[in-house]
């Protein structure tokens, strides 16, 4: 005995059409089935869960382009703070020394200007590299800004040295040139 189908079109019950219609009917229905997650609320999880995903990325690629943004900011406002305050009667023929990342630089000052960055009266800042001297008031604003703009500011005379500093009694002579 064949399959029901086979039965019905001997009998003449059906036609070979019907029956082609009603088998292809049947594996769309398997494939369905196939196809389908067992449990809709699995689907609903998956979604959710990509959703989340997808708003965290946002989330951290917002807070970047806003970090971006504030230094971006924070270099304008010291550019602007750099514009309004450099010293420009400061170049001389004395050289003046100063440790920048790592290394010795030189910058060509007069005496009166080595004397006030000695003293603290004045500070070396560097952006985008090239390095300003500026007076105190402007320096210290640069570095609330950011600290690393500031390479060199001398400590205030007005400020006490250490009590454990084995070379407090000894006074720093002001030519001296390093």
């Amino acid at each position: 005995m064949g399959s029901l189908q086979e039965q019905l079109l001997k009998a003449g019950l059906t036609t070979a059409h019907q029956a082609r219609v009603a088998k292809s009917e049947k594996r769309k229905q398997q494939k369905k089935k196939k196809g389908a997650t067992s449990d809709p609320s699995d689907l609903q999880k998956h979604i959710e869960q990509t959703k989340l995903a997808q708003q965290q990325k946002a989330d951290e690629l917002n807070q970047a382009r806003l970090a971006e943004q504030h230094q971006k900011e924070q270099i304008a406002r010291a550019k602007q703070i750099l514009a309004h305050h450099k010293q420009e009667a400061v170049r001389g023929n004395t050289t003046f020394n100063f440790v920048y990342e790592g290394k010795v630089k030189e910058l060509e000052v007069n005496d009166s200007t080595r004397q006030a960055l000695a003293k603290g009266r004045l500070a070396i800042c560097v952006l985008e590299g090239q390095f300003y001297v500026l007076q105190d008031e402007p320096a210290r604003k640069i570095a609330a800004i950011e600290e690393s703009f500031i390479v060199m500011h001398a400590i205030d005379d007005e400020q006490k040295p250490d009590a454990d500093d084995p070379y407090a009694d000894y006074e720093i002579p002001d030519d001296l040139m390093w």
